[in-house]
């Protein structure tokens, strides 16, 4: 790496060795390296005989050259088209949210010097033009036509700072002569560059001012100071960023502690598992969440990972797995936080129970392509991963267990799926069949006493079909048990603790039933946390012809001795035997 000294304009060095009669000594200078200039462009001399500028100039003068530049004229950078401009900004966001700060001191810093700050892309193109002047600025701009959107390369306005800082990617220092354009014979800059994260160019950061006795070692020192900082913090946004991509693309959830065990990133995995989807996690203290948990107070600590361990906690209902907290350390050993990732402990699966049903939907079994399906399977594919009620509404027919199977296999597949419909139990004993019952509770009650349907469903998913017809005095039940998480069986003076996920469906407007005094509002609104509304068959086109080719086809493999012929004719199907 050279040091910064290399990037000083000989102008400069110069001035600092004599030390007196600064402004003829410069004036001498500038005019010698004026006359190499030319000398090298004409090929009076080759360049190997420049001995008064950095041989980076010298290569860059004659690539201007090569380039078609006329070394006497006013090379004017073009100008982006102002919507592609306005894109392109929104595309260096990342880049223009770290560089503003540092702009903006400079500014201040500089309000009463002629100067300008300029930032660029890796390109060239001028992503900011500030003034320390605006007066100045004003009769710069008159000159060299120099706005945001403006392009300044090597092709296309020749040899500057800058754009010896894009071929080369090392801070530069030129004054007057040392351009190519004789038009810029008054001015000095000096630039240097600002790197991503892998150390790809990503722009420069410029000081212009309109004398080369407003140029020095500390005009240099200062914007490679700024360039500096300005990567520093890019670098970190962009690291930032690539984290929460690759956080939020992983399947687990996952959460960086600092050292101090402070959240600091927590994917949407966690988030929803944690239940915290709408609270923003970063920022507070993980025990706040998990609770007191020594082991991973062990990690930040000592700084030495743990695999595959269970914790409790009493904020979250059930148990997770965490299958690795990984400490985060410095080239020197320094523990600076750790990496959680965590799952729920699944549960061993078991014999379903009675009243269990087997659930052979999914999501991409249900039959459609129509856009009101599309729409509607996936906006609840999107609740299913949300731990939360969902009331489906539609009209009979349309397939509303078929979702809700479809939202307990993406939900909680290995638990129990117990479904209940409301309409088709006696109302004298709809209650006996959700809560369950101790022996002897009534006459007839077995002697064993029974598990409800709600206790069976502990675990996994409960479907209340037809909740629409479910007792106005039962309502309160269960309203209790959706908020308490516990049932007592009928006849009974405890409480069993459950967990399970509530599917409710109707094909009624329980809003009106709400409105008429035949639903309670209170449980209404606890049941539609989040709602699915599936559009009937007819609203759906093309899906009736895919609907009876499946069905057809169905019948066609259970009696072989059919052979299904599926002919569109309007809506015509027909069948050969």
């Amino acid at each position: 790496m050279r040091s910064l000294e290399y990037a000083l304009s000989p102008v400069v060095k110069k001035r600092i060795i004599l030390a007196q009669n600064t402004r003829y000594s410069d004036l001498i200078w500038l005019e010698k390296i004026r006359q190499q200039k030319l000398d090298i462009i004409s090929r009076r001399i080759s360049p190997s005989q420049a001995d008064l500028v950095k041989s980076e100039v010298v290569e860059s003068w004659i690539r201007s050259y090569n380039n078609g530049l006329d070394l006497f004229d006013y090379n004017y950078g073009p100008i982006m088209d102002r919507y592609l401009f306005q894109e392109h900004i929104r595309e260096k966001g990342l880049l223009l949210k770290s560089a503003d700060p540092f702009i903006h001191q400079l500014e201040t810093l500089l309000c009463d010097s002629e100067c300008i700050i300029l930032l660029t892309d890796e390109r060239g193109l001028m992503l900011r033009v500030v003034e320390g002047s605006k007066d100045m600025l004003e009769k710069q701009n008159a000159r060299f036509r120099l706005v945001p959107g403006s392009i300044w390369t090597e092709k296309t306005v020749g040899t500057c700072a800058h754009t010896i800082t894009l071929n080369s990617g090392l801070p530069m220092q030129i004054c007057g002569p040392e351009h190519y354009g004789e038009t810029y014979e008054q001015i000095s800059c000096s630039s240097a560059p600002i790197f991503d994260a892998n150390y790809n160019l990503a722009g420069t950061l410029c000081l212009v001012t309109p004398s080369s006795f407003h140029q020095s070692r500390h005009s240099l020192a200062l914007v490679v100071s700024m360039a500096w900082a300005v990567q520093k913090e890019f670098q970190l946004e962009l690291k930032n960023s690539l984290l929460s991509y690759t956080l939020e693309a992983y399947d687990e959830a996952v959460i960086t502690l600092n050292e101090s065990g402070i959240i600091t990133h927590a994917n949407i995995v966690a988030k929803n598992m944690l239940g915290h989807l709408r609270d923003n996690l970063i920022g507070i203290k993980y025990n706040e969440v998990l609770g007191e948990q020594p082991l991973i107070n062990t990690v930040l600590d000592n700084g030495k990972p743990i695999v595959d361990v269970d914790i409790h906690t009493e904020a979250i209902k059930h148990k997770l797995n965490l299958r690795l907290a990984q400490p985060i350390l410095d080239e020197y050993g320094k523990n600076f936080g750790c990496v959680l990732i965590f799952r729920k402990v699944k549960q061993v699966k078991k014999l379903p129970p009675t009243g269990s049903l087997e659930t052979k939907f999914t999501f991409d079994k249900i039959i459609g392509k129509s856009p009101s399906i599309i729409e509607s399977i996936e906006k609840t594919r999107k609740f299913a991963s949300l731990d939360f009620n969902i009331l489906i509404q539609g009209e009979s027919g349309t397939g509303k267990d078929v979702y809700a199977q479809a939202v307990h296999n993406e939900s909680r597949p290995d638990g129990p799926f117990v479904a209940v419909n409301c309409a088709a139990i006696p109302r004298t004993l709809i209650e006996s069949e959700l809560f369950g019952y101790e022996g002897g509770a009534f006459t007839g009650a077995e002697r064993q006493g029974r598990p409800g349907k709600i206790e069976l469903a502990n675990n996994g998913t409960l479907f209340l079909d037809e909740i629409g017809d479910m007792p106005l005095e039962l309502q309160p039940v269960l309203l209790r048990v959706l908020e308490e998480k516990q049932v007592m069986r009928v006849g009974s003076n405890r409480y069993i603790p459950v967990d399970f996920r509530l599917i409710t469906a109707t094909n009624k407007n329980l809003l009106e039933l709400v409105e008429n005094g035949d639903f309670r509002q209170d449980l209404y609104y606890r049941l539609k946390v989040l709602e699915v509304n599936i559009p009937p068959l007819r609203a759906r086109g093309q899906d009736i012809l895919l609907l009876a080719q499946h069905f057809v086809e169905k019948i066609a493999r259970q009696k072989k001795q059919f052979r299904p012929s599926f002919k569109r004719f309007g809506y015509h199907l027909s069948f050969k035997v």
